[in-house]
């Protein structure tokens, strides 16, 4: 229980036996184990005023977050890998390196010896990740449970209860539970870290920290989630269709452009109550988990959930959106101006009644007064 199935599995390679008693002790430094993974990190927001308003009541709260973040995440092919409080590490684990370079022929190039270096993080890999068979469903996946947790916290009874609590109301207006979310795929070191008075299963990477910086930088974007183009190159059309690019920046640690995705998501409105089919012996959860083992990427188009967090994306907003982003990416920031203030229009009756997306980049272009600088490479 307390490392959870992803966990115990790194934990008892740390394990050996020793003495006449043959009893098993914890030896954490074994050296790490190399993985490919998507990692996935999500974040409450406004965590401390709930905490200052619920007082000891914060673990309650917290824990029916985290039961819906591990339940759906969980339904969807991931895991648990930390518990942070007010954030939670999620893993959707492809293999270790020497399984994975067999499946498609590779040999590692680069030592695990060899430092890593600011812009390591955006190095070719020694494995292509998109010859790998299958990653496709397990990228899909790994979007639909974290856009699955969004639509748990706009349905979930206890959760929405909390709307109505004086306590979490600021200038009177009513408390709504939000989370940020990001996506990143790459490698990381899977091992134990710590000590015999404590230890944990953990990954580490500048991948993993990725995937901690695309969840902070949601907010900047004024959405719920960001995934990184390592994510969304090895996922299904039917998913891509439902992403949008809407941004190419450099991050913390790398000098090296990276698109930037999110998926639009619609919390101000009615998720209906999931209901047992008729016609069926099995139990709701039972069902939930069948249509996610029986998966296939037309779920984009007929999942009720899915279809209705994307109710306000129409083929004109998307065309229109498209068209001002590779504007801006391209230095026309008048045709850029032009476009992403009609996207905003398009979008008043969202979540904050305007397209984020659009306004970050107005805003951006703002303080340069719409003037494309000399020097632009297309990307900041």
């Amino acid at each position: 229980v307390g490392f959870g199935i992803a966990g115990a599995e790194i934990i008892s390679k740390n394990m050996c036996v020793e003495g006449a008693t043959r009893s098993a002790i914890l030896d954490p430094m074994i050296p790490g184990k190399r993985i490919y993974a998507i990692f996935g990190f999500c974040d409450i927001h406004d965590f401390d005023h709930c905490t200052e308003r619920l007082e000891d009541e914060i673990m309650t709260f917290v824990n029916k977050v985290a039961d819906i973040v591990h339940e759906e995440v969980s339904r969807w092919g991931g895991s648990c890998n930390k518990n942070l409080g007010n954030a939670f590490l999620m893993v959707w684990r492809m293999g270790d390196e020497a399984t994975l370079s067999k499946m498609n022929g590779t040999v590692r190039r680069r030592s695990l010896k060899k430092s890593i270096t600011a812009d390591s993080i955006n190095k070719p890999d020694a494995i292509d990740l998109r010859r790998i068979p299958g990653l496709d469903i397990m990228s899909d996946k790994a979007l639909i449970g974290f856009l699955k947790v969004i639509i748990g916290i706009n349905r979930d009874s206890q959760i929405l209860s909390y709307r109505r609590d004086p306590r979490l109301q600021k200038d009177g207006v009513p408390f709504k539970l939000r989370m940020g979310f990001g996506l990143h795929a790459g490698w990381a070191i899977e091992g134990a870290v710590g000590s015999l008075q404590k230890v944990d299963a953990t990954y580490l990477s500048p991948h993993v920290n990725m995937a901690a910086r695309m969840e902070a930088a949601s907010r900047q974007f004024g959405v719920a989630l960001l995934l990184t183009h390592n994510v969304y190159e090895l996922m299904s059309k039917p998913a891509q269709a439902c992403c949008r690019k809407v941004d190419v920046v450099t991050v913390k640690g790398s000098a090296i452009p990276m698109p930037v995705y999110t998926s639009d998501t619609l919390q101000n409105q009615h998720f209906p109550r999931l209901k047992t089919p008729k016609y069926t012996d099995l139990k709701l959860n039972d069902v939930l988990h069948a249509h996610a083992e029986t998966y296939s990427p037309s779920l984009w188009e007929h999942d009720i959930d899915l279809v209705q967090l994307r109710r306000l994306i129409s083929p004109t907003f998307t065309k229109t959106f498209s068209k001002g982003v590779e504007a801006y990416l391209n230095g026309d920031w008048a045709k850029a101006k032009s476009l992403l203030e009609k996207t905003d229009e398009m979008m008043l009756d969202g979540d904050s009644e305007g397209d984020g997306p659009s306004r970050t980049l107005l805003r951006y272009m703002g303080e340069k007064l719409f003037v494309c600088p000399e020097d632009w490479q297309g990307f900041r």
